[in-house]
């Protein structure tokens, strides 16, 4: 998530009762399975008539963020599967209604649940599977927040961002974490590319949150992982027990208000919420990456992807290296290796004109560069898809391209491990 998202203190509750040749480190892009099995530990199905007040509170109030809804305990009902007379579904429902709240008038109403005081846990796989509304301003949400938010606050009780969508993308979903000094926009995070189906159609969106590792995945399909070198030394804060949220924004900072294309009502509808976790907590220790960062010679600046700027190009134009200019190593065998930017956990690749940009989550020959160590101990890179070597061309602004035939200093480039 790219803006606070944090549990307001102006809403209440209501209850219802290996090494290279060329010289540097590389790891492998496998993952490896736990060794203990998964076990549904706590759910909802939501095959009830009302929602279950052994499970869920209620909000009642203003969202942060510039939100535009109230969110009130009405604006939820129970849906039939239309295709399983047996199932039904949560539905959270945003409408264009006026309602007046501590002398403020609404234009929009919602709701937002939270599992606060009544279920909260250390470590899991936590699963949803949803259908998610559509249009301009539509922000809903699966997500925790640390159960000691009373006492440390936002952001150091630690925000994970399971599934987050808004409505100017709406093919697009976003997982993030959130903590002390990584926030907001700052916050680690990936956005995965899905489907247009996205509000037509059910997905599930889980993440497996282990010690010291969270991975997200999309109807299995995973798209991110995370440890606690990706905050390049700011503090983990995803070791104690968190509880769950779901809710449907209406505006905000970051998806903007409804326009005249907006149709309202408009409906997130949640078949289940899950949770498991390890079989006698039994856990692999988290994946140990290889972290670099990228020194042009041309220029003697480090190579960044922007968050902020936006258009996922590289350039080398920082005088030091954070989240931002850092590249995971993923070893290809044979002195070939795919770059993985921290800043939206995509590999670098190789476009056919030669321009370069982090924006994919798989590797094929356009995202495999061969490393060519030069005589001065700096670096060339090669990519494999149009075997030309990767520059740092100042008469570019910098900006980085793949489209010469020879390595000179615009092509070379110091590994300054991270």
């Amino acid at each position: 998530m790219f803006l606070k998202k944090a549990f307001s203190a102006g809403i209440c509750f209501l209850s219802l009762v290996t090494t290279l040749s060329c010289g540097f480190m590389t790891t492998s892009p496998k993952q490896t399975e736990a060794a203990g099995s998964w076990v549904q530990v706590w759910g909802d199905e939501f095959n009830g008539n009302s929602v279950d007040s052994s499970k869920w509170n209620f909000e009642i109030g203003p969202g942060p963020n510039n939100e535009l809804q109230l969110y009130t305990p009405n604006n939820v009902h129970f849906e039939s599967d239309p295709n399983n007379s047996g199932n039904k579904y949560l539905v959270i429902e945003a409408k264009r209604e006026n309602q007046v709240y501590n002398g403020r008038t609404f234009n929009y109403t919602s709701s937002r649940l939270n599992t606060s005081g009544k279920f909260d846990f250390k470590y899991g796989k936590i699963e949803m599977r949803a259908q998610l509304p559509k249009g301009q301003g539509m922000w809903p949400a699966f997500w925790m927040l640390g159960s000691n938010y009373s006492q440390a606050g936002w952001p150091d009780c630690g925000e994970l961002d399971i599934m987050e969508y808004v409505g100017k993308t709406p093919s697009t979903v976003y997982g993030t974490l959130h903590g002390p000094n990584y926030f907001g926009s700052t916050g680690i995070g990936a956005y995965h590319d899905t489907s247009d189906t996205i509000s037509t159609q059910f997905h599930t969106y889980t993440v497996e949150w282990e010690p010291n590792v969270i991975r997200w995945y999309v109807d299995g399909q995973l798209y991110q992982v995370r440890t606690p070198q990706d905050l390049d030394g700011r503090k983990w804060v995803f070791d104690h027990n968190f509880f769950i949220i779901l809710n449907l924004a209406v505006g905000g900072d970051w998806p903007g208000s409804p326009d005249n294309t907006t149709i309202f009502p408009q409906d997130y509808k949640i078949d289940y919420v899950r949770v498991y976790q390890r079989q006698n907590n039994d856990y692999e220790p988290a994946p140990a990456k290889n972290f670099i960062a990228l020194k042009a010679a041309a220029n003697g600046k480090f190579v960044t992807v922007d968050k902020f700027v936006g258009d996922h190009k590289l350039r080398a134009n920082r005088d030091s290296a954070s989240v931002w200019e850092m590249f995971e190593v993923k070893d290809l065998g044979n002195g070939k290796v795919a770059l993985l930017s921290s800043t939206d956990y995509k590999y670098v690749s190789v476009k056919p004109d030669g321009s370069v940009y982090a924006d994919k989550e798989t590797v094929g020959p356009w995202e495999t560069f061969q490393v060519e160590t030069q005589a001065n101990g700096k670096k060339a890179l090669k990519n494999i898809g149009n075997n030309e070597y990767l520059s740092a061309d100042l008469n570019l602004d910098s900006v980085l391209v793949a489209n010469r035939p020879t390595a000179s200093t615009w092509e070379q480039f110091d590994f300054v491990q991270k």
